[in-house]
């Protein structure tokens, strides 16, 4: 598969701090990558790096072959990204259906009805967004990110906050969409959900690239686990 996404040696400084040091990634597409780590790791940092958020100081990011590392959020998203953030960016004020008929495009306008029951919200369409449960807040925010049908979407966290059964639920979504042909970078550190869903998993560690490989692979290694506390 072609890569779609690439960081070279991507570094990012506060002051004194080094939060994410030379960090290379390459993402294929169909992948659903998860990006782990304990807390400190720099996954935050190197999310928002990856999608405009903050620039690197050092390094380059590449979106199927194009030099991105200056381009703004709004930018990026216009090349064909999704980004859904850890809080829901939803419009509280309208229904769930405004929401995904304002966000739906009218070139490849998608079913509406269809896309409810793929997100399991068509019992709320007329409830306002404001009034969801939290997990159904969260689907509906997975709905707006991928409406468009982008190549490359990026989760924050998008369990955060869910029961085991919500969780279950978002990671069907997710596999869902991904077999649709959208390619995923998720950070997160729910292993249930990283073991339902992920293809391939990279950890960060200390602001570096600790391990990545398969599932198996990364979640069986003693260094990860020492790193998580006897995590299992």
């Amino acid at each position: 598969m072609a890569v779609i996404l690439k960081t070279l040696s991507v570094t990012k400084k506060f002051g004194g701090f080094t939060a994410v040091e030379k960090v290379s990634l390459s993402v294929s597409q169909g992948e659903v990558r998860f990006i782990i780590g304990p807390n400190g790791a720099g996954k935050s940092t190197f999310f928002k790096l990856i999608i405009g958020y903050h620039n690197p100081d050092e390094g380059s990011i590449i979106y199927k072959d194009k030099n991105i590392e200056k381009l703004k959020l709004h930018e990026r998203i216009n090349l064909g990204m999704g980004v859904k953030f850890q809080a829901p960016s939803i419009f509280s004020e309208l229904t769930v259906l405004q929401n995904l008929s304002l966000a739906n495009n009218q070139k490849n306008a998608l079913n509406l009805n269809d896309l409810l029951n793929d997100f399991s919200l068509e019992k709320e369409k007329n409830n306002l967004a404001g009034d969801l449960s939290h997990g159904k807040k969260q689907w509906l925010d997975i709905a707006l990110s991928t409406i468009s049908k982008p190549d490359l979407v990026f989760l924050d966290e998008p369990t955060a906050g869910l029961s085991v059964d919500e969780t279950r639920v978002t990671g069907e979504i997710v596999k869902n969409l991904n077999k649709q042909g959208i390619t995923f970078v998720v950070v997160g550190h729910d292993m249930d959900f990283v073991k339902q869903t992920a293809t391939k998993v990279s950890v960060l560690h200390l602001g570096k690239m600790f391990i990545e490989g398969s599932v198996d692979k990364v979640l069986s290694d003693k260094g990860v686990n020492d790193v998580y506390l006897g995590l299992s």
